[in-house]
């Protein structure tokens, strides 16, 4: 093999790791510290959580979007076929969207670091049992290594996960 095609090879192999950047100023935590059991015990997929420390909700990944109706959560259709989403607290859902502003739209194909919900994360505090906010992997059937890349405070952009899919 000459030299151009090993380095061909390492960028394929390279090529089936995707990024994913945080969506949310804060301290990255285990999954498992997040006070609900259906994210903590991985019922409703993988990956990790942040704690807020204030701001707005922007998109990770470049894809296509749906907010939920009560904008406390987004959820994340990537080309590649991974499914994912940022839910923002645990049982905020309760709130009825008091707490957030929708900034984006459903339906909408949007970049990297985009911002698409803001919300008061006083009130949510004050209103909401946890302000823990996992972004999980909701497919993980189709990745074959998932790694957390960041630890400890991350802003929004830096590198969170990588995902390796699987070929």
């Amino acid at each position: 093999m000459g030299l151009f095609n090993f380095f061909k090879k390492e960028k394929t192999i390279e090529d089936n790791w995707f990024d994913i950047y945080s969506p949310l100023n804060g301290k990255v935590i285990n999954i498992s510290e997040v006070p609900d059991e259906a994210f903590a015990s991985k019922m409703i997929g993988d990956g990790c959580a942040i704690e807020p420390y204030e701001g707005s909700i922007f998109s990770p990944v470049a894809a296509e979007i749906n907010i939920f109706e009560t904008n406390h959560a987004v959820s994340f259709e990537v080309e590649n076929e991974i499914e994912m989403i940022v839910h923002f607290g645990i049982d905020t859902v309760n709130l009825k969207g008091n707490g957030f502003e929708r900034i984006a739209e459903s339906g909408l194909k949007v970049k990297i670091g985009e911002e698409l919900v803001k919300y008061d994360i006083d009130f949510i505090k004050e209103n909401a049992k946890s302000v823990r906010t996992p972004v999980i992997i909701n497919n993980m059937d189709l990745v074959e290594e998932l790694k957390i890349v960041a630890n400890g405070d991350v802003k929004v952009g830096d590198l969170l996960m990588r995902v390796k899919m699987k070929k």
